[in-house]
Parts: C-alpha cells; sequence; structure tokens
C-alpha cells in the first residue's frame, strides 16, 4: 500500500464560502464492474465515446459505455497487458514483446512492431499525440516509440517513485504511472521529470494494473477488485 513518504498532492483549488479550498485527485464513488467479462483486466483506455478493458484472463478487449455497460468485445491473443487510443486506432501490448494495430471496431490492421530489445515486461503503453510510449518491469521505465515501431532512443525511469510500475497515461500535458508496489499514481512532465506530485489508489484495490485519463477525470483498473474505478480532482477531505 502507499506508504508515509507518499501522500495525496493537492493540485489546484476551489473558491467557496471558506476561500480557496485544496483539491486533490480522489476516488470519486463511481466504478463499474468489468469481472463479468474478465477476472484479469491488465488496461484501459478512452475513445473519446467508451471504455476498452484489455483482458489477460480471456484474451479479449472488452467495449464499455461512459457509464460502464458492457457494448462488445474482440480477441487479441494470448498476454495482453494494456491497450492505447491514438486518435484512429487502438495498440494493444502483449507480454511477447510485441504492439498490435486495431481499428475501433477490433479488426488487426496488419501492423505490429518487437520492442523486446528495449523491454522485456512490457506493462503499459499510452500515446502523447505523437508517440507512443510503452513502460515495463524489466527497465522501471517508460520508453518512446514512432507509430511505426522504431525506438526513438528517449526514454525515463521511474524506478525512484514505483518498481513494479503497471499503467502510463498521458493527460494532454503530463504523464501519469500507476505503481502497484506503492498503489499510486505519479506525475511526469513531457521530458520525463517527477513533479512530486501523486495520489492513492483506494477502496480496495491493491493490485492496480491499468489507467487512463479521459479528459476530465482518471479510471483505474486492477486485478483485485475488476472493477474500473472513477478518480476526479475532489476538495481536500
Amino acid at each position: 500500500m502507499i506508504g508515509a513518504n507518499v501522500s495525496a498532492f493537492s493540485i489546484g483549488k476551489a473558491v467557496g464560502r471558506g476561500g480557496a479550498v485544496p483539491m486533490s485527485w480522489q476516488y470519486s464513488g463511481t466504478s463499474f464492474n468489468i469481472f463479468s467479462q474478465d477476472t484479469n483486466p491488465r488496461g484501459i483506455t478512452w475513445d473519446g465515446t467508451s471504455f476498452r478493458v484489455a483482458g489477460d484472463g480471456t484474451d479479449y478487449v472488452y467495449k464499455y459505455t461512459s457509464s460502464g455497460n458492457y457494448v462488445s468485445r474482440f480477441a487479441v491473443g494470448t498476454g495482453a497487458s494494456d491497450i492505447t487510443f491514438d486518435g484512429t486506432d487502438l495498440w494493444l501490448i502483449r507480454t511477447i514483446d510485441r504492439a498490435y494495430k486495431y481499428n475501433t471496431a477490433g479488426v488487426y490492421q496488419g501492423v505490429n512492431f518487437d520492442f523486446g530489445a528495449i523491454e522485456s515486461s512490457p506493462q503499459g503503453i499510452t500515446f502523447d499525440g505523437t508517440h507512443l510510449w510503452i513502460i515495463g518491469q524489466a527497465s522501471d521505465a517508460a520508453h518512446k516509440f514512432t507509430t511505426t515501431g522504431t525506438y526513438t532512443g528517449v526514454s525515463f525511469s521511474v524506478a525512484s517513485q514505483d518498481i513494479t510500475p503497471q499503467g502510463i497515461t498521458w493527460d494532454g500535458t503530463h504523464f501519469w504511472v500507476i505503481g502497484a508496489a506503492t498503489d499510486a499514481v505519479y506525475q511526469y512532465t513531457s521530458a520525463g521529470s517527477y513533479t512530486g506530485v501523486n495520489f492513492a489508489i483506494t477502496e480496495g484495490e491493491t493490485q492496480p494494473t491499468g489507467i487512463v485519463y479521459d479528459g476530465t477525470d482518471f479510471w483505474v483498473v486492477g486485478t483485485t477488485t475488476d472493477k474500473a474505478y472513477k478518480y476526479s480532482l475532489l476538495p481536500t477531505p
């Protein structure tokens, strides 16, 4: 669980009757179940309309509405680790150290690339608007790739914050990495510098595996409860 040296960080203010109120990322009280479809959810992404959850228990990607209702699924092969949306298509990483491209209907686009020479224990993938970033536990680092699979030589380490990184997401300005060693989420600049901002994963999820930012809130999945939890910027208790 989150240690004494890691705390929910106040990162905003709301003006109320008592003046400025510190804000922090906290569980909003909203979640949806995944366990009816898969008991080993590994990653989650948002395509602007729907959620997609990669399940390693069944080797499918599942589609959910914005309110968490199950819609459909498509098969992806063994070892699904995480999934991201690039604005047009979906990218899935598998434990065989490859990334695969699918359209939003779940049709494989015939495009894939091997990243095993860079990261042999892949856990998370995200898209920053131009490049794909893959994070893993062999290196405890995030690595930058082109969408044609070329490694750029750029990476940043997260080992000082968590030695078991799982998912990664991009909010348009910062990266956020979720770690299973501390059950917390950490913020990094676009250059990969840790900002000191973090927040704890609560609600009984002690094995968080995936995270996505939907433009307003964060959604976290894990294998302890098999649910997706919404974290919002709320007044600090």
